[in-house]
């Protein structure tokens, strides 16, 4: 025992524990008052205060020893370094699986404050399932503890994964895990109604919650799009990544959720359902989590977590869960009144159910597909499906959608016939056949693409006109839901149009010579190299057809720490389309030597010796950097061509106040130029470039021109602008409710 307390940091160890110990205090309290012990319920709520000030305790310690770089706690030697800027290095807090369990927990300790005061009397069952999800992740997290300390100190970290060193992932992961933690609120409330019997309520209550969580895990979906799409090269915003579909799912359970949830407020209708769809959107979860962190898609994933060997506790964690919801599910479900669906075809709560079908079979589909890896692992050759499939499978789902999407405006509960629908909706299909004989003008040509374009624009314009009347008769709060599904019809133009339509080409760009590439001419003019604030970036130089010009910045660069080959695309935007130049590779051309002190290197029929680093090249460069003035390093050299020696100085500039470094060209003897491109003052070692030796710098990219991509952010964003307002309104009629429930508790005899 006292071997295994020296290898941990005691406060943050010891605050974990705590945490474990007041959560199941607060549970042990909260099944007391479900035994009849009403004096316990406030030793229940203590305890779980208690929790939750460990909870955030032990999250400001890993964020504490992060900002110290304290490298003797294994996890800050793994996920962090010396060179991190701070942004950074707090985002190192989430990049391994012990931090994001712990940022997971610390949003949902938090969220556990409001679901108890929400709860109302249900409060002990509620907060007893909830506990019980808590408790799994302290489980995870105790175990591996993420203050474990190495046996020695070192002097610096293995840092962050490149491919996280960006804003979006600073902010990503917090977010998403909020979504994640909110997907248990919904499901503690469906369960508990169904422990007690008592299934009237749960459904206002947690309605707010699983809209929150739709949001909030939709804006994490969409940050993380966006992240793949301007990080990661490949052209694209969502890939069928199965790490990328285990937030779908679940966002897409969530979706049906909420307008189960409606329907059950509104009508009566969607009540057994909707038991059965609380238990998916949390079990989804985690399912996700055990597909992304067990290592099972270790080789078909990029974004994939290496196992820790918590795999058994993954496993236990969800199949206990399961457990829970199938008990409950088959002794109480039958036992839940529900209204019968006695609505015509051409009613709002018909269409309501037939798109919350579609959106389900999307989700299962998806799901098992997700699955295939695992399904398949004991095969011979176990694989994966493609995008193919899930396009394949989608397309139509999404087309029958819209058409329900389409309709549902004009729709009324008790249902109108065909002619009165068609008398309502003509300004919206006027609209859409505009709009579909512009995209047949531009490109689209396949009449399953052109159904696609006239039904989304029927859905955005029908959507549309019902948010305009319900905003001027309501506010926009009484809009949110028309909103939302107007951004439902813009995003699906956008998907189409940037996704069947894009057009890419592969070009191989000569230093200096300009190439055609559609109506562009594109001219690779130099390369740039590091800075203490920039990557290695290529410039290039694009002239449209009319005349104007602009650069773009792509980045190509080795990562020092993991040796990996890194790019970076940049992006030109416009209303109408995006460049999206994506680099390949690059052939330098230029030769490149990197020498000590004393050494030498030979280009062709040129020998380059380096003699040493010139201090007083400019100035005494050590006292202006004491000064913080601009520095000026020298690089001696003795230069031998043709039986002749020269030497030369060719010079590193750096002005600490920006970080600009200028490194200006030296003549060759006999022809061509040399620069330093870097200094290693570590091991004493400068970069040279040497140019016009032999032949130029080659840059392959790959251009791809995507049509009307922004409209697939702006569907999102007003989606989830739409849920917000809705969200919005159901509070307040939360808030309405409880005033008057108090009131009628004070008035009564």
């Amino acid at each position: 025992m006292t071997d295994y307390l020296s290898h941990l940091y005691l406060p943050g160890a010891v605050s974990l524990w705590a945490a474990l110990a007041f959560a199941l205090a607060s549970l042990w309290g909260y099944s007391l008052v479900l035994r009849g012990d009403g004096t316990a319920l406030v030793f229940a709520r203590r305890a779980y205060a208690c929790l939750s000030v460990a909870i955030v305790l032990v999250a400001l310690l890993l964020a504490l020893v992060l900002a110290m770089r304290d490298f003797r706690i294994e996890y800050v030697f793994q996920y962090s370094g010396l060179d991190l800027p701070g942004h950074y290095q707090m985002a190192s807090f989430w990049a391994g699986q012990k931090g994001s369990f712990l940022i997971w927990l610390f949003w949902a300790t938090l969220l556990g404050l409001g679901v108890a005061r929400s709860a109302g009397k249900a409060e002990p069952e509620v907060m007893g399932i909830y506990l019980l999800t808590l408790l799994g992740l302290l489980f995870i997290l105790v175990r591996e503890n993420p203050f474990v300390m190495l046996d020695h100190s070192p002097v610096d970290g293995q840092g962050l994964n490149p491919l996280l060193q960006d804003d979006w992932m600073v902010i990503h992961p917090p977010i998403m895990f909020v979504g994640y933690a909110s997907a248990a609120i919904p499901f503690a409330f469906a369960m508990a109604a169904l422990f007690r019997r008592r299934y009237d309520d749960w459904a206002a209550r947690a309605f707010p919650w699983a809209l929150g969580g739709f949001l909030v895990l939709g804006a994490a979906i969409l940050m993380g799009g966006y992240w793949a799409y301007k990080t990661l090269g490949w052209g694209g915003f969502w890939g069928w990544d199965p790490v990328e579909n285990a937030s779908l799912i679940p966002w897409l359970f969530g979706t049906v959720l909420i307008h189960g949830l409606h329907l059950e407020r509104t009508r009566g209708r969607y009540r057994r359902m909707n038991f059965v769809l609380a238990a998916l959107v949390y079990l989804s979860v985690l399912y996700g989590t055990f597909l992304t962190r067990s290592g099972v898609l270790a080789d078909f994933s990029v974004h994939s977590f290496v196992d820790l060997g918590i795999s058994g506790w993954l496993i236990a964690l969800m199949l206990g869960f399961l457990a829970l919801s199938v008990w409950l599910l088959a002794t109480r479900l039958r036992e839940v009144p529900t209204e019968k669906n006695e609505d015509p075809f051409l009613s709002r709560g018909t269409f309501l159910v037939l798109s919350t079908i579609a959106v389900t079979v999307s989700a299962v589909v998806i799901t098992f597909g997700t699955s295939a890896p695992l399904l398949t692992r004991f095969l011979e050759d176990p694989g994966q499906v493609g995008p193919d499939f899930y396009n394949a499978v989608n397309r139509p789902l999404a087309i029958l959608m819209a058409g329900l999407l389409a309709a549902v405006p004009f729709l009324t509960w008790k249902g109108i016939t065909g002619a009165n629908l068609l008398q309502k909706i003509w300004p919206g299909l006027l609209v859409a056949v505009a709009a579909t004989v512009g995209f047949a003008l531009w490109q689209v040509r396949g009449p399953i693409d052109l159904l696609f374009v006239f039904l989304a624009c029927l859905a955005l314009a029908t959507n549309a006109q019902m948010t305009i009347a319900k905003a001027r008769a309501g506010g926009l709060a009484s809009a949110g839901g028309y909103l939302a599904h107007v951004g439902v019809g813009v995003m699906l133009l956008g998907i189409l149009a940037s996704g069947a339509y894009d057009r890419s080409t592969k070009v191989s760009l000569v230093q200096g010579v300009p190439s055609k590439v559609e109506n562009l001419t594109m001219t690779f003019t130099r390369y740039l190299p590091p800075t203490p604030t920039e990557r290695d970036r290529m410039e290039i130089q694009v002239r449209r057809a009319n005349g104007s010009e602009f650069k773009l910045y792509p980045k190509m660069f080795l990562n020092q720490r993991t040796r990996q080959l890194m790019v970076n695309p940049d992006i030109r935007k416009s209303a109408l389309e995006h460049l999206y130049v994506s680099p390949i590779e690059f052939d330098p051309g230029t030769p490149h030597l990197e020498l000590a002190k004393g050494e030498s290197g030979k280009v062709g029929d040129l020998d380059v010796r380096f003699v040493g680093f010139d201090l007083t090249a400019e100035g005494n460069a050590i006292a202006q950097m004491a000064s913080g003035k601009p520095i000026a390093i020298g690089a001696v050299l003795e230069v031998a061509r043709g039986g002749k020696t020269e030497k030369l100085l060719p010079l590193y500039r750096l002005d600490p106040a920006d970080g600009r470094v200028d490194t200006p060209s030296v003549a060759l003897p006999g022809g061509g130029t040399v620069a330093i491109s870097g200094i290693d003052a570590t091991q004493g070692k400068v970069k040279l470039d040497l140019s016009g030796l032999s032949n130029p710098a080659t840059l392959a990219v790959d251009v791809t021109v995507k049509p009307l991509i922004e409209l697939v952010w702006l569907g999102l964003y007003l989606m989830l602008a739409g849920g917000a307002f809705a969200a919005v309104r159901r509070l307040r009629e939360v808030r309405l409710r409880e005033r008057l429930a108090a009131a009628s508790v004070e008035s009564a005899p």
